[in-house]
């Protein structure tokens, strides 16, 4: 006994100093942003989408979020998360087994054949005491992957809802595009006729006749690639609701304007908006409780374990019943083994550097998508106040020849081009909105939000991620279908 106290007092005190490992870099942020904020911003809705005030924009975010397909997978990804870290967790506690046995044998002896019936029942305990917090570092670890393993559905949510407004408002822009081009088709058409006449008059000539046919022939091309776009955008959306593609056509044909600025905040803030950039710093402080575990490793190692059983032999002369029981206390500290468990703690110090860096490059890559959305709004305000001063001017233009026309003091002509001036300028400031919008969509998605945390809460208190909701077919609230 005193042998065994004098090893564990030997082992314990050569060990007492546990390995430190180097501690990370401390991660930097940016103070404020580059660009100026605005006085009069406006403060970001959490349901960010209903700010555009659309019925079915808003009834196809609820049926993103019940039926994508790559948020179902997450959330079983998630539940793999759950599991290991349960199975984690187990560890912290003893474990405890029974075992039975039953024997009957018969032996052939100089006085005969002997028959023999014999049975044990056992009740096996171990334990592992956590002497150096490994066991609770790798627990923790597991949680803390668990919670970045929620944060990346939440990142997936906010891309998902991202896309799917995008996508809407390009299927919107087509067909308004699609509109104004049957317009300009119609204005096309009417000055090839009226050059035309000009032309079999002797007031034109053959070249301005082609060019103008030629310039109709263009506009005409530019129909099927509208289509297609529409086309392929409502197939997407279609997917993106866990739909068929082919069942979805949007009709809506106007976009929504925009006015304020976005309060875009201090960088700080996105630590808390932004779920990826939690992830990224959840992984880094995982990582680091396992290299912790790792350095454990490499110190001793203190198990107990207990049996207690009761065992009934019957032989010929009599039964031999009885109760057992046992204790034991087991210390192992590696000695040599090759440099592996050094090996391990190095490689796991590797992977807390890298999470390190990854941190790190996440902020900065927030940051930047902040910055680069941010200006590329306001460049979209830019160019929408220019192509609004060219309308303006279009207009006064416009309303000279049709004056000048009415009193005969110019033809067709000189009216129909500034028509097809005008009509040009407004398909340009179509695709500008549309773009305007766009830009508007990724500083959102850019900043983040609070909201999927509470939708995240919703999904997991239902039967969602088994997938055993109903889904009701048509649903899907655009209001027209493909032809079948």
């Amino acid at each position: 006994m005193r042998l065994l106290i004098t090893t564990i007092t030997c082992l314990v005190l050569s060990a007492c100093q546990p390995f430190a490992a180097r501690p990370p870099t401390p991660l930097t942020i940016p103070d404020v942003f580059s660009g100026e904020a605005a006085i009069d911003a406006a403060v970001i809705a959490e349901r960010w989408w209903q700010e555009f005030d659309d019925p079915l924009l808003d009834q196809m975010q609820t049926q993103l979020l019940t039926g994508n397909l790559n948020l179902r997978q997450a959330f079983l990804r998630l539940d793999q998360l759950e599991a290991r870290q349960r199975t984690a967790e187990a560890g912290l506690y003893p474990s405890l087994n029974l075992n039975a046995s039953g024997r009957r044998e018969q032996t052939v002896s100089q006085t005969g054949e002997n028959q023999t019936t014999s049975g044990r029942v056992t009740v096996a305990a171990a334990y592992e005491v956590d002497l150096w917090q490994r066991l609770r570092q790798r627990t923790a670890a597991a949680e803390l992957r668990m919670l970045a393993g929620e944060d990346e559905v939440r990142t997936l949510m906010l891309s998902l809802t991202a896309r799917l407004a995008e996508l809407y408002f390009v299927a919107v822009e087509q067909q308004a595009q699609l509109d104004l081009l049957e317009q300009r088709l119609r204005h096309n058409r009417e000055l090839v006729r009226v050059i035309n006449d000009r032309y079999r008059s002797g007031l034109t000539s053959a070249a301005e006749l082609y060019q103008a046919q030629q310039n109709l022939a263009q506009m005409e091309a530019q129909t099927p690639l509208f289509e297609n776009t529409l086309n392929q955008t409502s197939n997407a959306i279609a997917l993106l609701l866990g739909l068929a593609p082919g069942n979805i056509r949007i009709e809506r044909r106007e976009l929504p304007n925009l006015s304020s600025v976005i309060d875009i905040g201090l960088p700080a803030s996105l630590l808390s908006r932004r779920p990826d950039v939690s992830a990224a710093l959840l992984e880094l402080e995982a990582a680091d409780r396992d290299l912790a575990a790792a350095l454990a490793d490499r110190l001793p190692r203190l198990d107990l374990s207990a049996n207690l059983g009761r065992s009934i032999t019957r032989l010929s002369s009599g039964d031999v019943t009885g109760t057992f029981w046992s204790l034991a206390l087991g210390v192992a500290q590696p000695l040599f083994d090759g440099g592996r468990l050094k090996a391990a703690s190095d490689l796991q110090e590797a992977i807390r550097d890298e999470k390190q860096l990854a941190a790190q490059l996440k902020i900065l890559t927030a940051i930047e998508e902040v910055e680069s959305a941010l200006y590329a709004e306001q460049s979209s305000l830019t160019r929408e106040q220019l192509l609004d001063q060219q309308r303006l001017l279009n207009e006064e233009i416009l309303k000279i020849r049709t004056e000048n026309y009415l009193l005969g003091l110019s033809d067709s002509l000189e009216l129909l081009r500034s028509e097809m001036t005008q009509l040009e300028v407004r398909s340009q400031q179509l695709s500008n909105q549309r773009q305007w919008i766009s830009h508007r969509i990724s500083l959102i998605r850019a900043l983040g939000g609070h909201w999927v945390g509470d939708e995240l809460q919703r999904l997991q208190s239902t039967d969602y991620k088994r997938g055993s909701f109903e889904q009701t077919p048509g649903v899907v609230i655009v209001k027209g279908y493909w032809d079948q």
